[in-house]
């Protein structure tokens, strides 16, 4: 009887501080294992025999192991080749030039003038500097509301690109999907692949976003400040508007306990995997004699010995966060949340119901109310739909 073999496809190798990620890039399937696990891999992928990788196994590290336990998680992952299952290749990536492009020297050096010669405008120009009022770009709170809808996705869309393009510029096969939170529509860019790389060569790929967006804020205050020379137009007006609320997804950025870009960014330089769940359980664990907190023991958790030490002091930093969050609305969204209800009520208590800005106020708080309460409402009615499974089908 000939010796039992396993057939692997290509995979990757990638130190890490608790031990070594081995992924799939293919199928995006990714594991950490302990340099045992992956000593053990590596020879079995090598083509050795399962009898005797698990007799290798127990001479070099003085202990047996459960070999079918062991193929069984290869196989789980989609390590494993299956009988007759081709071998799989390098997806194809796209846009590996324009990424080198996008991030060469001469690419570097535009995005600072930009980034500059926005900065010394605003220097010297007051007027261009943000503030709340900016938003308001039209008289019509509804023509505010469509405008900014309507130029948002662009934006988002900039942003997004520029972490696919940063990370297609190293070959990895990132790809940018539609998804929801909550009730909203949203557009993300999957970046498992940069697991297959070195630390060092994630960040650009993670931060590449903010860069996006820092550009971008530049090359609006700069359209502004073109259209000064006769007062703002509305297209000036409009580019100021942008501008704001750019700079406003840029701070959300830094929002760490909310796993945004830069909590990718802390992970990575931490040498963590999922400190954001961990800190959350620890928190839970110590609070839990409070009524409205569901106390969790977070010993228990799947976690790594790296995730478990850090857990406490990101813990101080989440709590931390939640006040710096509840600064920057005050400083930041409080502002238009305050400009928009000064400019509704005005318009209701003093302007006539036969006036255009009677129902173009009207109709802003009815787009408000659509969005804050009728959105979240249908979509809870939808979840609970899907929680309780479809219903069975009538006997008969």
């Amino acid at each position: 009887m000939s010796p039992t073999r396993l057939e692997f496809h290509p995979l990757t190798y990638v130190p890490e501080r608790d031990g070594i990620t081995v992924g799939r890039v293919d199928a995006a399937s990714f594991a950490m294992l302990p340099e045992d696990g992956v000593a053990l891999l590596r020879r079995l992928a090598g083509g050795m025999p399962v009898d005797e990788a698990e007799q290798w196994y127990r001479r070099t590290y003085g202990e047996t192991v459960d070999m079918a336990d062991f193929v069984d998680a290869m196989r789980e992952l989609r390590f494993l080749r299956a009988e007759g299952e081709p071998l799989a290749t390098p997806p194809k990536v796209r846009f590996h030039r324009l990424g080198r492009l996008a991030f060469s020297p001469l690419a570097w050096l535009v995005y600072l003038l930009v980034m500059g010669a926005a900065v010394v405008a605003m220097v010297n120009r007051p007027e261009l500097r943000p503030q709340a009022d900016h938003v308001f770009f039209v008289p019509s709170l509804l023509g505010v509301q469509l405008g900014l809808a309507l130029c948002q996705s662009p934006a988002i869309l900039w942003h997004e690109f520029y972490h696919l393009l940063a990370a297609r510029r190293l070959g990895l096969p990132t790809r940018m999907q539609i998804g929801r939170r909550l009730y909203y529509v949203v557009v993300e860019t999957e970046l498992d692949a940069l697991l297959t790389v070195p630390a060092r060569r994630r960040y650009l790929p993670m931060t590449a976003g903010l860069l996006a967006d820092a550009v971008l804020f530049g090359a609006l205050v700069l359209a502004a400040a073109a259209d000064l020379s006769d007062g703002l137009s509305w297209p000036g007006r409009l580019a100021l508007a942008v501008a704001y609320t750019v700079l406003l997804r840029m701070s959300w950025q830094f929002y760490v306990f909310l796993r945004t870009d830069m909590y990718y960014v802390a992970t990575t330089a931490l040498g963590c995997t999922n400190l954001d769940e961990v800190s959350r359980a620890y928190l839970r664990d110590r609070f839990g004699w409070l009524p409205w907190v569901r106390r969790a023991d977070w010993t228990e958790g799947d976690w790594s010995p790296r995730d478990r030490r850090l857990a406490p002091w990101f813990a101080l930093v989440t709590c931390a966060g939640v006040g710096v969050l509840l600064v920057t609305v005050a400083l930041w969204t409080a502002p238009l949340i305050w400009g928009f209800g000064t400019r509704v009520v005005s318009a209701l208590v003093n302007g006539s119901p036969t006036g255009p800005g009677f129902w173009d106020s009207v109709a802003s708080l009815l787009l408000v109310a659509f969005e804050l309460v009728l959105l979240p409402l249908l979509a809870g009615r939808v979840q609970r739909r899907r929680a309780k499974g479809p219903s069975p089908a009538p006997a008969g």
